[in-house]
């Protein structure tokens, strides 16, 4: 089985493979990440926010959707061309390879949000957090190959969250890890947290008679 034809394509995860892009089920693009990390981040409001991603793409656009400005650093100079033509005004994205790459982080610090999913890993995930905002948040990708890389992190005091599971264009499962900072504070987008996502059928958004549950009847 080379998809998840076996389950309900909730996330539009077939058109992600046939078309080799990241996309949601709305068609707009989103993060190359897992679907629990993206459905996470759609939980929250980043319309005050700064986000550095090490790595341009879809991940760009759907930051600049969004985030109040982006930042972003890549290795490959025409993948870098290709997505400024289709950022917005909100989104800059700069051409740097090796140690100038890393340190691309530094411009406009502090970020709210740093995304390590590009080139040099070890080095940005050492370099990132000394640029992150005292509240913030760094997310690193395919977090599974790189034990040392989170371990480092634990040890900086950040908390740890794993989000394992398919995601879009692969046909197998990996972790995005979430690193929160101890004064992590960022708001929901909508009142209800967590808010009715793809293939959620039995939120309170979409059956309110489950309001009467979220009160107690024994006291």
């Amino acid at each position: 089985m080379n998809n998840l034809t076996h389950l309900p394509d909730y996330y539009n995860h077939g058109r992600t493979i046939s078309e080799q892009k990241p996309v949601w089920t709305d068609g707009a693009p989103v993060p190359w990440m897992t679907y629990p990390a993206i459905c996470w981040l759609d939980q929250l409001n980043f319309s005050d926010k700064q986000v550095f991603e090490y790595g341009c793409g879809a991940s760009t656009l759907y930051w600049a959707r969004r985030a109040k400005q982006v930042f972003s650093v890549e290795h490959d100079q025409a993948w870098c061309e290709r997505t400024r033509a289709l950022a917005p005004a909100n989104a800059e994205i700069a051409f740097a390879s090796g140690m100038d790459y890393v340190r691309t982080v530094a411009r406009n610090a502090p970020h709210d949000v740093i995304v390590v999913d590009g080139r040099w890993r070890a080095e940005c995930v050492m370099a990132s957090h000394g640029f992150l905002a005292h509240n913030g948040m760094i997310i690193l990708d395919n977090a599974e190959r790189y034990p040392v890389l989170t371990e480092f992190y634990r040890q900086k005091d950040f908390i740890q969250v794993d989000m394992i599971g398919y995601g879009p264009q692969n046909t197998y499962i990996w972790c995005t890890s979430f690193f929160l900072s101890r004064a992590f504070s960022f708001s929901p987008l909508k009142p209800a947290q967590p808010h009715a996502g793809p293939g959620m059928l039995d939120s309170l958004e979409k059956m309110p008679q489950h309001a009467a549950d979220n009160k107690p009847i024994l006291y």
